[in-house]
């Protein structure tokens, strides 16, 4: 639909009002927040396919004299990461283009680049928002689960035994379980990353800073030290995307986990056309994108009670 003054009347020279865009410079877009803790590839291809290897097993001991036992190097899960194609453009008249009086108009560049980097934040929010149930890992169960299927034998899980809302003793289940139930796809033990992000909607947000930055133990009147904040770097990290008021994840801050995101074609503006009838002129906006998880590990979450 074109943008006519008749859409947006106050628009219109010979009105006298004050028009203030939330997207001037009273208001400032978000900063991105996805990009924080996802892991951003470019892509030169229509999609990237990632492979995981299973390593090897224990070396068993070997009796003097007696042959090698051998093992083999195996393929893990496989992901492939399709990226999807976004596009929307603004039309607008010339009659309205001449009596943008306030030149809200003349800024439209602003409002499409806002739109399409809040379809990023969506988009790559829907991992957690859909990580107990339709976002898959490549081994087949959902993102955060209770039984990933190890390629040598087993099962690890990357969520709670019993789903807790985000409290200090939630949490120390929440890094003891980290270091029990990260594994390799060999079975072995792996050594997860002790620097973490703490990612919460704004309805946790306060109780995340109070957990980890409380420098003794919070809610109590015991002197007791708060050993999450004595023994581990967490950052909080707010995602007003995050639809679940009650869930709650931790991803490593060095990026080992398998949250990622290919850019196939960046954001961009085209150039601006003419419309040869009606002499509108035509702004588009496009750009090519994927988000998945390439491997479950180092990714911990749990839906609250």
């Amino acid at each position: 639909m074109p943008q006519t003054r008749g859409t947006f009347s106050e628009l219109h020279d010979n009105l006298d009002r004050a028009i203030f865009t939330l997207l001037g410079k009273e208001y400032r877009e978000l900063n991105p927040i996805w990009r924080k803790y996802f892991t951003v590839k470019n892509s030169q291809k229509r999609s990237e396919l990632v492979l995981t290897v299973t390593g090897m097993g224990d070396v068993p001991e070997k009796p003097e004299g007696q042959a090698y036992v051998t093992d083999i190097i195996q393929s893990g899960y496989s992901r492939e990461f399709i990226h999807t194609e976004f596009g929307m453009m603004f039309e607008v008249t010339q009659t309205a283009l001449e009596d943008d009086r306030y030149d809200v108009l003349s800024e439209y560049a602003k409002w499409l680049m806002f739109s399409a980097r809040v379809v990023e934040e969506k988009r790559a929010a829907l991992l957690f928002a859909n990580g107990f149930t339709t976002e898959n890992s490549p081994d087949g169960v959902s993102i955060f689960n209770a039984a990933h299927v190890l390629k040598g034998g087993g099962t690890a899980r990357n969520q709670l035994t019993v789903a807790s809302d985000l409290s200090w003793t939630s949490l120390q289940t929440a890094l003891t379980d980290w270091q029990r139930e990260t594994k390799f796809e060999a079975g072995q033990f792996m050594q997860p990353a002790e620097d973490l992000f703490l990612i919460v909607p704004p309805e946790l947000e306060f109780t995340a800073h109070r957990i980890i930055a409380s420098t003794g133990l919070p809610g109590s009147a015991d002197n007791d030290v708060n050993a999450i904040k004595a023994l581990r770097n967490i950052t909080v990290v707010k995602n007003v995307y995050l639809t679940d008021t009650d869930a709650w994840f931790l991803l490593a801050k060095n990026k080992t986990h398998g949250f990622c995101s290919y850019t196939r074609t960046p954001i961009s503006m085209e150039p601006a056309m003419t419309d040869p009838r009606t002499r509108n002129r035509l702004y588009p906006i496009r750009f090519r994108r994927s988000w998945g998880v390439k491997w479950w590990q180092n990714a911990f979450g749990t839906a609250g009670a």
